[in-house]
């Protein structure tokens, strides 16, 4: 028997599944309750793409006494095959649970946890568990490398991978995959745009709102202004706030020199305002700033009419 099961297991490594199966299937009709036979004829059903025999056959071994992580594994990789990946994680878990110590539960839990949603945090815990548990196993960094990826974790990928190739160096999907890492890793991003009419349009409005709102407040504060007009200066101000959001990304606003006279006069003018309209809650009554921050909204609106406020 220990023979037809060595023999079996090197058919399936080899990549001859089925003579495996056709070996195992009369030793184990002959021993039913031999727990190691109902694994290695589920393993090669694994390897077939034969997810259904490979599940009924690790449901065979878990009833049996036998080693007690490994069919939980075999199911568990079935499972996922068959779609049914949280079924699947619960018996990975199973099998982590039963064999703490084997990093092949922590692969084949990383694997399957894959397909699951909001699996991918727990996903790469387990494969790097898989590896400090097996520095010398190749499909331990396999899998971690794959878990980094989808998590966009470049550098541990990069790491995993060529770990993976320095212990198989003939791992053509850890050299193809670390090539995509390398490729994404270099890629940059894509240099942020203005969007010029948009700016334009709204410092045309910024200009509109502090030269319109600052003439009414000056008119209303003659010739001696309240408390009261603080709410209107502060409604102005939060309005000008609310605008100013659209000119993002801010960074860029400095690349041109009339936009970036333009946009200091104007927050000029609005924190001017702001800093009045504290003060005038504080009982000041002078006019002074508020006429400063008027003026500095009508150089800025001026350029902003011949820099562009009128394009469309």
């Amino acid at each position: 028997m220990t023979a037809v099961l060595l023999r079996a297991a090197e058919l399936t490594a080899s990549g001859k599944p089925r003579q495996a199966v056709d070996l195992l299937r009369p030793l184990v009709a002959a021993n039913p309750r031999h727990a190691e036979a109902w694994c290695r004829l589920a393993a090669a059903h694994l390897d077939l793409g034969e997810a259904d025999q490979a599940l009924d056959s690790a449901k065979r071994a878990m009833i049996l006494d036998g080693e007690p992580a490994w069919p939980q594994r075999l199911a568990a990789l079935a499972l996922n095959d068959l779609g049914r990946h949280q079924e699947a994680a619960v018996a990975a878990r199973e099998s982590v649970r039963r064999k703490p110590g084997d990093w092949r539960g922590y692969v084949v839990l990383a694997e399957v946890l894959a397909d699951v949603q909001d699996g991918a945090v727990e996903a790469f815990d387990s494969a790097l568990h898989a590896s400090q548990l097996a520095p010398t196993e190749a499909r331990a960094f396999q899998v971690l490398g794959d878990a980094a990826l989808r998590m966009r974790d470049w550098g541990t990928a990069e790491h995993a991978y060529r770990s993976a190739i320095k212990l198989d160096p003939s791992d053509a999907d850890s050299k193809a995959n670390l090539a995509t890492v390398q490729r994404r890793r270099s890629a940059r991003p894509a240099p942020l745009r203005l969007n010029k009419v948009q700016v334009w349009r709204s410092l045309r409005t910024l200009s509109l709102l502090l030269v319109g709102g600052g003439l009414l407040a000056l008119v209303a504060g003659m010739p001696r202004p309240t408390p009261y007009l603080a709410f209107f200066t502060g409604a102005l101000v939060l309005c000008c706030l609310v605008v100013a959001l659209r000119l993002r990304p801010f960074k860029l606003l400095f690349s041109l020199r009339k936009l970036a006279v333009t946009v200091s006069l104007l927050a000029a003018s609005a924190l001017v305002l702001l800093g009045w309209t504290v003060a005038l809650m504080f009982g000041a009554t002078t006019m002074q700033p508020l006429v400063l921050s008027w003026l500095c909204a009508v150089v800025g609106g001026a350029l902003v009419y011949v820099g562009g406020g009128r394009k469309r």
